[in-house]
């Protein structure tokens, strides 16, 4: 109680106070959703740049990884702060990988390069975090991703609502549930989204040896995630003492008498979830959905921000 104490005295960064914000990649989906979050922050739009042209104390890039690994290269300075959303340095040991509800004190020690980990791993990691009072030992995870992951063109194609001849993802986004479109490794047979979903909730949930088993599929969804998932736990429980231990959690709306759906997260800055099961006395089961966009990139980017000292 005391650390917890001596950490809430740290004087946190306060987003409209400060003179230029920048957001490289702004006019994509998580750069937009990312300026419009900064707005109901009372971030002033004239404070906003989003080219790379002058001193910045912070800034969040939107941008590919590619284009991240550059940028990071040009704006790296001891005076900028730079939150990169990309995958770029995500498996980069030594620069931490954030979700605020989850591993936020890290952030303490002010560092000058903060990655935002993948969508689908923030939101599993959201979801699975108030489990571990009792023990994790290991996770099987379904994704079912909505088609704003893939990108502008992507949902442009979904909004087209007819099967193309030349679909931007290798199959048609309408009417359509195919696996994730990332490469296959050959030697493990996992996409890369799986791997990566893997790996960094693996390194947000501090299990470094935990096992972990990930399918990620896309689906006819517009922007928030599901994720179906079970969780095997070291002690015995109850489902009281799971939805205890969801009620005490800030990051999660649990619903006790529906399963969660992509239009309920939508807009939503909190993962949902519920039809809670128990497999048995060590094994649950509950569904999680998120808004890819928001809760999944750009809020996410956005607390971090504002968890760090100033």
């Amino acid at each position: 109680m005391l650390l917890l104490a001596w950490f809430e005295t740290i004087p946190h960064m306060h987003l409209p106070s400060l003179s230029r914000i920048g957001v490289i990649g702004s006019t994509g989906l998580v750069g937009s959703e990312l300026v419009s979050i900064l707005d109901t922050r009372g971030v002033d739009a004239q404070c906003i740049i989003t080219e790379p042209s002058e001193n910045c104390p912070l800034w969040f890039l939107a941008t590919p990884a590619d284009a991240s690994r550059r940028l990071v290269a040009e704006l790296r300075s001891n005076d900028t702060t730079i939150i990169d959303l990309s995958s770029a340095f995500r498996s980069d040991a030594d620069i931490p990988l954030i979700v605020p509800d989850i591993n936020g004190t890290l952030l303490d020690a002010a560092p000058r390069l903060v990655v935002s980990p993948n969508c689908t791993a923030t939101i599993l990691s959201l979801a699975v975090a108030p489990l571990r009072p009792f023990g994790i030992t290991s996770i099987v995870v379904s994704t079912y991703q909505a088609v704003s992951g893939a990108g502008q063109a992507a949902l442009q194609e979904l909004d087209g609502d007819t099967p193309t001849e030349n679909p931007i993802l290798g199959e048609p986004l309408s009417r359509n549930v195919f696996r994730h479109e990332s490469p296959v490794d050959s030697m493990t047979g996992r996409t890369g989204e799986e791997q990566k979903l893997i790996d960094e909730t693996r390194r947000l949930l501090d299990l470094p040896r935990t096992p972990i088993t990930a399918t990620c599929m896309r689906v006819p969804v517009r922007r928030s995630h599901l994720e179906s998932l079970t969780v095997e736990l070291d002690r015995a429980t109850s489902i009281k003492e799971v939805l205890d231990a969801y009620k005490s959690s800030n990051a999660v709306t649990f619903l006790e008498d529906r399963c969660p759906t992509a239009i309920i997260a939508d807009g939503r800055d909190d993962v949902i979830a519920g039809h809670l099961r128990q497999n048995s006395a060590k094994s649950i089961s509950i569904v999680a959905a998120g808004d890819q966009l928001r809760v999944g990139a750009a809020l996410n980017a956005v607390r971090i921000a504002e968890r760090l000292p100033h």
